[in-house]
Parts: structure tokens; C-alpha cells; sequence
């Protein structure tokens, strides 16, 4: 090929990806300008089932959650640790006046959902304990088991919720996860290299659904990450998300200290920020996105065990995380 025919091949080629650089560089900023905003609550309830953990006030903090401040005026909320079956259904039902739409728990069962992927297994003994509750239609709803777990974990149907939402006229699509917990049956540093991989499933997940830049995704959960860690960069790499523009209120979303079922069940253990409510990267995202843990606290609650009475002050061991642009 003679040169002058190759310098006008590779100057055309060039002036093509200046173009699509370009364009790539304007979209995310034109998308992120016609983002709807919305306000999505993530919420570690604490719902174990009652058949192992009999008396931590299951059926009370289902019926009380749902009139919490915080729990009201949001478009989307994802609840972690729904497992056990009578108290979720109790904190669904009453929740179903302000968001009527609402995935399944995951790992559950298949019914109720258009399609179910990953490792789900009916004989396994408990479920995912996740769900998506909407105000905004939900159009579809998928669920994914996670093939890969440690300690306690490997007995539950962990994975996640893929919801895809209408918000007037405009489609969103929204995660709920609660991935691998650093559990005392995993070796060392299995449990993190356990997370790592389940990012990377759920990451290959939404590649799989080529969605448009043009689209949110919202991702959001207790992904047993600790911010202030070096985890948390890799996890951002692995799950391919991006951090909040912000990060405000209460600096732990799991505090054994301040929380008093925390502080309660994990005396020795550190504080940490847990639970995100993130957007995928290369994606519409509202400006401002920030992510604010709430140190909620309730009405005094008790429970009594071997005729001890407990008294305790929160809803959950978790804070709630509730997003939002602007």
C-alpha cells in the first residue's frame, strides 16, 4: 500500500475515534442532566429467621419499620436479611400502601419472577433475604444466586435482585444485593476474595444486558465492604461502580458501639460503613449523588430470654443508607 494512501486510511481512522472519544466524553454529562432523581433507601433489617434466632423481636421491628422516617418518601427502598419468611411478609404487606411495587425475595423460590440465573438451588435451607420495593412500576424482575460462598452463607440463596423500573416513561434500573459477610467458618481472606468474585458475576450480568449509557443503574446494599478500608477500591473495581459524590451523616452504617443490637451481638468487633447505594460507572448518574447514613433510633423495644429481660433502642444492627441527588 503506498504511504500517502496509508496516512489518509489512518487520518480517517483517527478522526473517527476523536469522534467517538468525543461523544463518549459528552453523553454520561447530557445523560446525567436527564437522570430522573431518585431518593433509594438501602436497609439491613435484621429479619433472621425466627426458628434460629427466636428472640430478637422479629414480628415488632417488622410492624415498626415501615412507619419509620425513614423508611417513608422514598422512590425505591432494598431490603437485606428479609430471611425470615412470616416477619418479611409482615414488613412487605405494611409497606405495600407507600410502595407498591415489590420484587420477591431472592432465593425464595423461582415463582414470581421472570427469570431466575446463577446457582439457585430449592434445597438449600434459607434464602437471600433480599428485595426491591418500588413506587414506580416495575417492568421486570430477575433474581441471581451467587455460586460462590464461605462460612455460613454457603446455606443461604445469596444474590441479587435486577429490577427495572418506569419512572415516567423513563427506565432505571436498580440492584439490591447483600453479598458475602466476613464470616468466622471462611479461612483468611477467603471471604474477601468470595466477594470479589460475586462482584465480578454481577458485573458480567449487567455487561450481558447491554444496557444504554444513557440509563441509570443503581446499585445498592450491604455489600460487607468497609469503606475506610482498601477493599473498598477494589470492590468499586471488581462490581464496576462508582462512589458517591459524597458520603454524610453517621460515619458507620454497622456500629457496635452506638447501635445497641450491634454493640449487643458484636462487643469486640469493629465499627465499619457497610452499606452503599452506588451507580454504575460509564452510566447516568444525577449530579450530586450522596450517599447519608442515618443513626435512626426508636422507641424502646424488649424481648426476654431464660427470664432476662433485653431492652434495645434501634430497628436493626445496621443504620439505613438512603441516596439522593441535587
Amino acid at each position: 500500500m503506498p504511504h500517502t494512501a496509508f496516512r489518509r486510511l489512518t487520518g480517517v481512522a483517527l478522526s473517527a475515534v476523536l469522534a467517538a472519544v468525543t461523544l463518549a466524553a459528552n453523553t454520561p454529562q447530557a445523560a446525567a442532566d436527564d437522570a430522573p432523581s431518585l431518593r433509594v433507601l438501602s436497609y439491613n433489617a435484621f429479619l433472621f429467621s425466627k426458628a434460629l434466632y427466636p428472640n430478637w423481636g422479629q414480628d415488632h421491628r417488622a410492624s415498626e419499620i415501615p412507619k419509620a422516617s425513614f423508611f417513608r418518601g422514598n422512590d425505591v427502598v432494598v431490603i437485606q436479611e428479609a430471611f425470615d419468611n412470616g416477619a418479611s411478609d409482615v414488613l412487605l404487606r405494611n409497606a405495600a400502601a407507600q410502595y407498591p411495587y415489590q420484587t420477591p425475595v431472592v432465593g425464595r423460590s423461582t415463582s414470581g419472577w421472570d427469570a431466575t440465573s446463577g446457582s439457585y438451588a430449592a434445597a438449600t435451607p434459607e434464602d437471600g433475604g433480599v428485595t426491591v420495593l418500588s413506587r414506580w412500576p416495575i417492568v421486570r424482575k430477575e433474581q441471581y444466586v451467587f455460586k460462590d460462598a464461605c462460612g455460613g452463607d454457603w446455606f443461604s440463596n445469596k444474590g441479587f435482585a435486577y429490577a427495572v423500573l418506569n419512572v415516567d416513561g423513563v427506565r432505571v434500573h436498580v440492584v439490591g444485593t447483600h453479598t458475602q459477610s466476613t464470616d468466622p467458618g471462611c479461612t483468611a481472606g477467603e471471604a474477601a476474595r468470595t466477594r470479589s468474585r460475586q462482584f465480578r458475576a454481577m458485573d458480567a450480568f449487567l455487561d450481558a444486558k447491554d444496557i444504554p449509557a444513557s440509563e441509570q443503574v443503581v446499585v445498592a446494599g450491604d455489600f460487607n465492604v468497609d469503606r475506610h478500608t482498601a477493599e473498598y477500591d477494589s470492590f468499586l473495581a471488581d462490581a464496576g461502580l462508582s462512589a458517591p459524590d459524597a458520603r454524610t451523616g453517621h460515619p458507620y452504617s454497622f456500629d457496635t458501639r452506638d447501635n445497641s443490637i450491634a454493640s449487643e451481638r458484636y462487643p469486640d468487633d469493629p465499627r465499619e460503613d457497610l452499606d452503599h447505594v452506588l451507580h454504575r460507572s460509564g452510566h447516568a448518574k444525577p449530579t450530586g449523588w450522596r450517599n447519608e447514613v442515618v443513626k435512626e433510633r426508636s422507641a424502646p423495644w424488649t424481648v426476654s430470654s431464660w427470664g432476662t429481660s433485653y431492652t434495645y433502642t434501634n430497628l436493626s444492627d445496621h443504620y439505613p443508607v438512603i441516596a439522593s441527588g441535587g
